[in-house]
């Protein structure tokens, strides 16, 4: 009679014994363990690891470390749910029940929808609506991370500040919309540029900021002196518009003085003025407070 009633419930129902043999499972359930259907199930009593390797061929994940890994899970009873990330890209979500036999409920979900909504409001928390790149705040949190493993270690990191020379002047004669574009051209290009270490950021309207791990001043002067000219050389240029712009970059290196990488920013701000007030298109340097 109970489990005439489970067989209605839409979500997936997996019953083990204290000996962790399946004795039940719903038709919700199905999907999950192809090879079993629910009547093979309740009459042949599979032992879960039977379920777990037949599963695995819908799961996109390594057999030995998940069985291990699920195994160990139901025995303990743990409370805290698993997710499992399917072949098709759904994720299952497993919570675990024990029963007053000793034996273990099992119940998945399809939570795909859920993951996606978090990954997607984590994408928008993060990131700059217009370029893609990091935003000010998670730009801030990461570079607080590295110069703390920076300092851990004893190495150098470097910071680069870019902003795009008369950007107002570029609003007002072409307009906002190619104003957009050509920030947007000016990513690609820098991101194209930079090494691949290097972590780049849109901090503001018309401002970059670019963290190089590892890195001293000389060699972040390098990097950015080969995105000063990419830019400078290669105008954003689409039909009727052909905009010539260039970036001035302000570059600073950490030092043993500086308190916390809000010196080096500051360093790199003041380096940045100091390539506005000398003229533009240009990179200036500070090796920090």
């Amino acid at each position: 009679m109970v489990y005439s009633a489970l067989d209605n419930v839409k979500t997936g129902l997996l019953i083990l014994d204290r000996d962790l043999r399946a004795v039940y499972s719903n038709p919700a359930l199905h999907g999950l363990f192809r090879s079993w259907s629910p009547d093979q199930i309740r009459s042949q009593k599979p032992r879960y690891v039977e379920l777990l390797l037949s599963a695995n061929s819908a799961a996109a994940i390594d057999l030995e470390d998940y069985v291990a890994r699920r195994l160990s899970w139901v025995k303990s009873g743990e409370q805290a749910p698993m997710d499992l990330r399917m072949a098709d890209g759904s994720v299952q979500r497993c919570q675990l029940a024990v029963l007053p036999n000793g034996g273990r409920m099992l119940i998945y979900s399809d939570v795909t929808d859920i993951i996606r909504n978090a990954a997607e409001l984590e994408r928008l928390a993060t990131t700059d609506g217009m370029t893609g790149l990091f935003n000010r705040r998670h730009f801030l949190a990461l570079a607080e991370c590295e110069w703390k493993r920076a300092r851990r270690y004893d190495r150098s990191v470097s910071l680069a500040i870019l902003d795009i020379d008369f950007f107002k002047a570029i609003n007002d004669e072409f307009g906002h919309d190619v104003g957009d574009s050509v920030i947007v051209h000016l990513t690609d290009l820098v991101s194209r540029t930079k090494r691949d270490t290097d972590l780049l950021a849109r901090i503001g309207g018309e401002e970059f900021a670019l963290l190089l791990p590892e890195t001293t001043l000389s060699a972040a002067s390098t990097v950015a002196e080969r995105i000063r000219h990419e830019v400078a050389t290669r105008p954003f240029d689409k039909a009727p518009h052909s905009v010539a712009a260039t970036v001035s970059i302000g570059v600073a290196a950490s030092t043993d003085t500086m308190a916390g990488f809000t010196d080096l920013m500051k360093a790199a701000d003041d380096a940045l003025y100091d390539a506005k007030r000398s003229g533009r298109n240009r990179v200036a340097l500070r090796p920090g407070l």
